[in-house]
């Protein structure tokens, strides 16, 4: 069966930077059928979607820990059914999509189920998605979201359209070769390395690669500026630039377009860089949905190690840094690097 002739669809997407990086590629197939594509995202998600043309607009709500009260809500469902929607979809199977979905006043309302959802969030659906597959990359679980409703088009890809001002203000380094680090992981500390690690590597690359320099950003909050004053105390090196005021996704999205190769954690600066076709290393712990975060094929190198908390469910880390991450060895990842750097940029 086809996928329905829709003419207005809205998709559900509340997620933060990875998430909706991933989305991107079934909201261009959705847009490729001829529909109108309206998404409902968060902030970050907003700067993403603004690279996607497809995406006639946005709904933006704004999403933390904790959440914030449902009755905050109201006011743009209340907007939302006024715009009669064909198809409302979440290919995310969290309960709060799911009541996005079923409250849209679109006349077909269909959503991935994990297992997990509330019968709530369940009873106004029209048809759902069965959604437990996690082995396929994320993007791949939500094209064939698409499949499972009729969508037999080929894989759009990201095709994002960087803003030309955020190009220009990239700035330097961008004349030098330069790798872009992201040391801080805004998910967890838990999926974070030590900071004297990041900086022994650095040392290890540039006895290979003196040339190169190093570009690190962070998203903007005390916690990460602090690290990332600390991280530029321990290198001490002019190679190492710092930018610890939060960049837009369009700015950071045209620094990695720019930057030799990725360098980072489990963390949505990694999946922005895996989109821009970016060369990537990045240290992860093992986890049941790993096999569908972590990028994959020759131009990505993952450093893996197991992890006990994962495995348990019980924390047995000292404080918030990371075991299982901490037996990564700096000469893991410096060799990792160079292996995925240009070759006139070595020796």
């Amino acid at each position: 069966m086809p996928l329905p002739d829709w003419k207005k669809v809205l998709v559900v997407d509340l997620g933060f930077l990875g998430d909706t990086v991933h989305s991107v590629p079934a909201i261009r197939a959705l847009a490729a059928t001829g529909a109108q594509v309206d998404v409902i995202t968060t902030p970050v998600g907003a700067e993403v979607l603004a690279m996607v043309p497809e995406v006639r607009s946005t709904w933006v709500t704004p999403l933390r820990k904790p959440s914030p009260p449902w009755w905050q809500g109201l006011a743009q469902i209340s907007s939302l059914r006024t715009q009669k929607y064909d198809a409302a979809l979440s290919w995310i199977g969290s309960d709060r999509n799911l009541y996005g979905v079923g409250w849209s006043g679109a006349r077909e309302r269909i959503a991935r189920i994990t297992g997990k959802n509330s019968w709530p969030a369940r009873w106004r659906l029209t048809r759902s998605v069965d959604g437990k597959d996690r082995s396929m990359p994320v993007f791949e679980q939500r094209l064939n979201f698409l499949r499972e409703l009729g969508w037999s088009g080929k894989e759009p890809g990201w095709n994002f359209k960087i803003p030309d001002s955020e190009r220009i203000a990239t700035g330097s380094p961008g004349k030098k070769p330069y790798l872009h680090l992201s040391v801080n992981a805004a998910s967890t500390p838990l999926n974070e390395w030590p900071l004297d690690d990041w900086a022994e590597t650095l040392r290890q690359i540039w006895k290979e690669a003196p040339c190169l320099e190093v570009l690190a950003t962070g998203a903007g909050s005390e916690r990460e500026t602090a690290r990332l004053g600390d991280f530029s105390a321990l290198v001490a090196d002019a190679r190492l630039k710092i930018r610890t005021e939060r960049c837009s996704v369009g700015l950071l999205a045209a620094i990695l377009e720019n930057a030799e190769l990725h360098l980072g954690l489990d963390s949505g600066v990694l999946h922005l860089a895996m989109a821009l076709g970016r060369p990537t290393v990045s240290l992860f712990r093992e986890s049941v949905g790993r096999p569908g975060w972590a990028p994959r094929g020759n131009r990505h190198y993952v450093l893996l190690r197991d992890c006990p908390c994962n495995q348990t469910g019980r924390n047995s880390c000292d404080g918030s840094r990371a075991l299982c991450l901490s037996k990564i060895s700096p000469t893991d990842v410096a060799r990792a690097v160079l292996a995925g750097l240009p070759v006139n940029l070595k020796g």
